[in-house]
């Protein structure tokens, strides 16, 4: 089932939606399209299960694809520049396998279309660990969670899912446990008909530091885009 995505959208121009990694959601994105929106017209985007988006109980790359589809027909009615980090990445890059027309440009950064290592497990676990009733700050969800992710950044990052529930407490905005049954799928390559190909103008971005697109997946990249 199609849902209805959750976006912020400023400035004019050219379209350009963004789509974030997993357990993240727009607000990532939100300086970057601040300093964009003079010469564009930018969505940031909340995919399924993240942010303020619909919780499902599918995390398919083509069920996420086919929902960036419908906000795209509903919200822009034109071909855009599709721009996708990690989690997302995938999911542009199915996009844009299965419909070339509504995709005008394609950036994909840090990811490839290939498996991976399950590095996110540990992570998702440790954030359903968290003992929400008996939480009174959100300071203590950062101390609960030290042991299992000594790095502050990346605790302050996970922590962004943790909002107010109206009631004095806290709650969980992503999906935690449709994220941690889907992870095989997720980490995994997304699925496409080997002879589809995207021959739009295709730019694959890598971190100086990051080993997330190995030299190995320049074949891979180049036999669909």
């Amino acid at each position: 089932m199609t849902v209805k995505l959750h976006h912020d959208r400023s400035g004019a121009g050219d379209p350009v939606l963004i789509l974030h990694g997993l357990l993240g959601s727009a607000r990532n994105w939100r300086s970057m399209a601040r300093s964009m929106a003079g010469d564009y017209d930018v969505l940031t985007v909340d995919l399924r299960n993240h942010g303020a988006s619909p919780h499902t109980d599918s995390m398919r790359y083509e069920d996420m694809a086919t929902d960036v589809a419908a906000l795209i027909a509903d919200e822009v009615s034109q071909p855009v520049t599709l721009v996708g980090h990690s989690m997302g990445g995938k999911v542009a890059m199915t996009l844009a396998l299965h419909q070339p027309a509504l995709v005008q440009r394609l950036v994909v950064v840090d990811i490839a279309p290939i498996a991976y290592p399950d590095r996110f497990g540990h992570l998702v676990a440790a954030l359903r660990a968290l003992p929400l009733a008996t939480l009174a700050r959100r300071a203590q969800a950062d101390a609960l969670l030290a042991d299992s992710v000594p790095d502050a950044t990346l605790r302050s990052f996970l922590l962004h899912n943790l909002v107010d529930d109206g009631a004095g407490g806290w709650r969980w905005q992503c999906n935690l446990e449709t994220i941690a049954s889907s992870l095989p799928e997720i980490v995994g390559a997304p699925g496409a008909d080997p002879a589809a190909r995207y021959d739009g103008p295709c730019l694959v971005i890598r971190g100086g530091r990051s080993d997330s697109v190995p030299p190995e997946a320049f074949e891979t990249i180049g036999h669909w885009f």
